[in-house]
């Protein structure tokens, strides 16, 4: 059996200290964790513009207070690859998951006997609530002097990594007052380090899941690539908990692209709808360094969710692509910043998503350039499709300019799918709802395009038709013959139909030149 430690309701500083004296930590992370935990006690939460869609304004009132900040699990055998595994019901066997346990404790009584990329990938970690209960790496990488592990061992074993780049410079414990509670509270965590000069083909793979309710849980990623380096990153987050009792998901993820390294993050968020995630993912790219994010936004019920790229080192690059459906009463609020610091930096963020029911998604991206960042070039487009007369979008580009060698445009849209187009569809026999998924189809495509891994984009369109059509047979019976049924590629922002009536505020934002 597994053993587990819940925590008692409510955060304080008395927590904090409970939380570090049974991890045993160095007395640095106390200390690192009370300060954290000063600045939040004196940081007032976010509440947003006026005239917004008002998430940041639904999370600070959100009671924080009601849940356990953290849950340690020990799993019976943490790194043993042969234990048997369950298939939850809502759930294929593309994605085997733990079985939870029947009390309901949180404790992990099977962990996963398939994932994802099983042939094909150079490591896992699996995240069970505040512990990672499974670490796996390649032989022949670790001879190469790769570090992949849990933030725990990291702490212990690298504390000179740890102390230098944890919530330092990438995400500072003091950017927001959510990020400080993370730094507080984390749990669990992922730590990678690739030594200078070795490439990982194969995609490392981590999964964080999380299945007991009234609980917060903080996961952290901390990757660091040294010069000339590479890997890709596979990160996915999953829950279990039915019920309408909420879970708390704070997760932070930094990532360090040093001189000429390449770093590819890709993200899956398919969280329950009883789970609010607050996210803040950020990059610090040195010389010719570049990183790319893919993120995957299905589920949660509010996603307060904040990307960035500091462009440092001259010649360094950064690419966003993100995605996101949304249905029910969900709430969405995502942050990109395209930071350029050096000479000749390149950025370029295209988000796409779809809005039915009455969900709501406040999209707020910003281009900013140093005055030092001259022969800059970057780009920010974002474009939401509303299903639904009463989901509401705001899709707002922004751009700071201080250098004047530069080349920067911004553009987004938002608004009901083109009724003519339907109409276009329909007159040849296909149905309404087949139709408007055929246009969402030719709508995400062009972006789904830009994902690197096939596996993520596979993924990704299971879970739109899922979503769409309530169920799926193959990807073949659903996104190849919806292509072959009218070529998406004449379905993309021309899909969006902006009169007077779904025009709000700045909605539609033209591509500007400068």
């Amino acid at each position: 059996m597994s053993e587990s430690k819940v925590s008692a309701p409510g955060f304080s500083r008395a927590a904090v200290e409970e939380l570090s004296r049974l991890k045993g930590e160095p007395d640095w992370m106390l200390q690192l964790r009370l300060h954290a935990w000063e600045i939040y006690e004196n940081t007032p939460a976010p509440l947003g513009r006026r005239g917004d869609l008002g998430t940041l304004r639904t999370v600070a009132n959100f009671k924080f207070q009601n849940l356990n900040p953290f849950t340690l699990s020990t799993p019976p055998h943490p790194t043993d690859a042969t234990t048997e595994g369950g298939i939850p019901k809502g759930h294929t066997a593309v994605n085997r998951v733990p079985t939870v346990s029947p009390d309901k404790s949180g404790v992990l009584e099977n962990v996963l006997e398939e994932l994802p990329l099983e042939n094909e990938r150079s490591g896992l970690l699996v995240q069970l609530n505040s512990s990672v209960v499974r670490s796996e790496l390649r032989e022949d990488l670790k001879l190469q002097g790769v570090i992949l592990t849990d933030l725990d061992t990291a702490v212990r074993e690298r504390p000179e990594l740890v102390q230098k780049y944890f919530m330092t410079e990438c995400v500072p414990a003091a950017t927001s007052k959510y990020t400080a509670l993370h730094a507080a509270f984390w749990t669990g965590g992922f730590f990678m380090y690739v030594p200078q000069g070795v490439e990982i083909e194969e995609p490392i793979l981590a999964q964080v899941w999380l299945n007991t309710p009234l609980s917060a849980t903080f996961s952290h990623t901390l990757i660091i690539a040294e010069p000339q380096s590479s890997v890709r990153f596979v990160q996915e987050y999953n829950s279990l908990a039915a019920g309408e009792d909420p879970a708390l998901l704070s997760d932070v993820v930094e990532v360090y692209a040093n001189r000429e390294a390449r770093v590819e993050f890709s993200n899956m968020q398919d969280l329950g709808q009883n789970v609010w995630n607050i996210a803040n993912k950020n990059a610090i790219h040195q010389n010719d360094g570049s990183v790319t994010f893919v993120i995957a936004d299905l589920g949660s019920a509010v996603n307060l969710e904040t990307i960035g790229a500091g462009l440092q080192g001259n010649g360094s690059a950064a690419e966003l692509v993100g995605v996101f459906f949304t249905d029910h009463n969900q709430r969405y609020a995502i942050h990109s910043l395209s930071d350029h610091i050096g000479l000749s930096t390149n950025a370029e963020t295209m988000v796409k998503g779809v809005l039915t029911d009455e969900s709501r998604v406040e999209f707020d991206g910003m281009i900013r350039i140093r005055p030092k960042a001259q022969q800059t070039a970057s780009f920010l487009s974002a474009h939401g499709l509303l299903m639904s007369k009463k989901a509401r979008g705001e899709f707002i580009p922004g751009l700071e300019i201080a250098a004047n060698e530069v080349s920067a445009s911004h553009g987004a849209t938002s608004g009901q799918i083109d009724e003519d187009q339907l109409f276009y569809l329909m007159v040849r026999g296909i149905q309404r709802p087949e139709a408007e998924r055929i246009i969402v189809q030719g709508f995400f495509e062009p972006v789904l395009q830009r994902i690197p891994l096939e596996h993520l984009r596979t993924r990704l369109r299971r879970s739109i038709v899922r979503r769409m059509s309530g169920g799926y047979e193959t990807e073949a019976d659903t996104w190849i013959d919806a292509q072959e049924r009218w070529e998406i590629e004449g379905v993309d922002e021309v899909a969006i139909h902006l009169d007077d009536s779904t025009r709000e505020g700045n909605e539609d934002i033209k591509l500007t030149e400068y």
